[in-house]
């Protein structure tokens, strides 16, 4: 029972950490539009950051959402996971619940 508590620990680890990876790269995007075209309003930016997404997706609140959601994945996977006893694994899951709530705060932010 205890290699399969410690299996399911590695596994949401990797979870939480997959979950992160999509608002990381929505906010890395959103970051480098303000940074290459900085004299665009914000609803050219707007533009510009939605023409990246497919047609189905190129509500900015659904991309939001759908970064916000991930993001409350990834913080309850690494809190489950953040007891596991190898240091490593703690600090790195630290780093994901940081990341996952400074994401979080700023597409709650953009939202309204």
């Amino acid at each position: 029972m205890s290699a399969k508590t410690h299996l399911s620990r590695k596994i949401t680890a990797a979870l939480a950490i997959i979950f992160l990876l999509p608002p990381l790269i929505f906010f890395v995007m959103w970051s480098s539009i303000g940074l290459r075209y900085s004299g665009l309003s914000t609803g050219d930016q707007m533009d510009v950051y939605t023409g990246y997404f497919p047609q189905w997706l190129r509500d900015i609140n659904a991309i939001h959402t759908i970064s916000i959601v991930c993001c409350l994945i990834a913080i309850v996977l690494a809190a489950r996971s953040f007891k596991k006893h190898l240091l490593s694994v703690r600090v790195l899951m630290l780093i994901v619940v940081l990341a996952a709530i400074f994401i979080l705060l700023f597409d709650i932010s953009q939202l309204f």
